[in-house]
């Protein structure tokens, strides 16, 4: 393939789809063929990756001195193709830099983009040599546009959780979180944002009134001192728990001691789920899955078959699904197993990389 430069603002270890994308995109490519820059202060500068300050606010445009950077690095690591999956402001680097590049668009960004820089966004993915999508509902923003349809592929997001589970790293976790035998446990895992909905959810759990009901919410981001303030509020203190440094390796015992998996996300016009990495990752483990019923999560899921989804702020008929899988263990394991065998449908990342590699070939 050719040399690529992965220029990006979020990459892993930085906790988030867009970063978790992209690595699961490059991570099993030749490091020698492709290197990464990116500005996200949770990333080190390490083998292969670089980070470098690529906006200053202070400047117009708040890109030019990262372009000047970029264009050193270009021609000093002799890099062929541009891969970014910020259409603004990197997909504007690339589109001034002359060289070959792939916009990676994952629904929210292409939405932003379009609704702040329609003309430029235009011209950006007419120019790009191809431009990448991460589920069907993504692809359907690119194909209105008037580009080249050839030029638009889906690569499906993929997951680098483990399934393995030791059963006494879960019993010793069930301890610590002195959680007993008729707890039943609900779980959300994503970043605390409005769109993500954790405060409908926290209003459903005050509803239901089941005190042997405990619900964690794993994750970090601006709604995080809102979501504390409301659980202090409705006085549930006691069965909703905000966890922000999970690390990795113990994100597979969460999964493994829940019972449902609930990301009950909003939408409008411009902020709708792209795909949902973490739904795939539940659905690995065999959870029953309450969705949002917009974005790419349809590209996941059917409504009744093998999740429950939730219309846009839908307060009632959340707190409804949550209620059915509560007291319906044979109608929760049937979700469940579904959403496990419909998670075998996606690729895996080993797949997405050969398929990324064969298109920056």
């Amino acid at each position: 393939m050719r040399k690529t430069l992965l220029l990006t603002h979020e990459y892993y270890p930085f906790k988030g789809g867009v970063a978790n994308y992209c690595y699961n995109l490059f991570r099993f490519l030749h490091k020698k063929d492709y290197m990464v820059v990116t500005d996200n202060p949770a990333v080190k500068t390490q083998e292969n990756v670089y980070n470098i300050r690529l906006t200053n606010k202070l400047i117009r445009p708040s890109w030019i001195t990262g372009y000047f950077k970029i264009k050193k690095i270009i021609k000093r690591q002799n890099i062929k193709v541009i891969f970014t999956p910020n259409i603004l402001p990197l997909g504007t680097m690339a589109y001034f830099l002359k060289i070959p590049y792939v916009i990676s668009l994952h629904g929210l960004d292409i939405n932003l983009a379009l609704k702040n820089r329609p003309r430029l966004t235009q011209k950006i993915l007419n120019k790009a040599e191809r431009v990448i999508v991460n589920s069907r509902y993504t692809y359907e923003i690119v194909k209105k546009l008037r580009i080249d349809n050839k030029k638009i592929h889906l690569l499906y997001p993929t997951t680098k959780i483990d399934t393995y589970i030791i059963p006494e790293k879960t019993q010793q976790l069930k301890r610590e979180l002195s959680l007993g035998e008729a707890n039943k446990i609900l779980l959300t895992v994503s970043r605390l944002t409005r769109r993500k909905a954790q405060d409908l959810v926290i209003q459903a759990v005050a509803k239901l009134k089941n005190p042997h009901l405990k619900y964690f919410i794993i994750g970090h981001g601006p709604m995080e001192k809102n979501l504390r303030k409301m659980i202090k509020d409705y006085n549930l203190e006691k069965q909703i728990f905000v966890l922000t440094d999970v690390a990795d390796n113990n994100l597979p015992y969460y999964y493994d001691l829940a019972d449902i998996f609930v990301l009950a996300h909003r939408h409008d016009k411009t902020d709708i789920e792209g795909f949902g990495i973490v739904f795939l990752e539940a659905a690995m483990f065999g959870l029953p899955i309450i969705a949002g019923s917009s974005g790419g999560v349809t590209d996941i899921f059917t409504d009744q078959k093998n999740a429950l989804l939730v219309k846009n702020d839908d307060l009632d008929t959340l707190t409804k699904h949550l209620n059915t899988l509560l007291n319906n263990p044979e109608l929760s394991a049937k979700l469940g197993s579904q959403a496990k065998q419909r998670s075998g449908d996606f690729p895996v990342a080993k797949e997405q990389s050969l398929a990324l590699k064969e298109l920056l070939s």
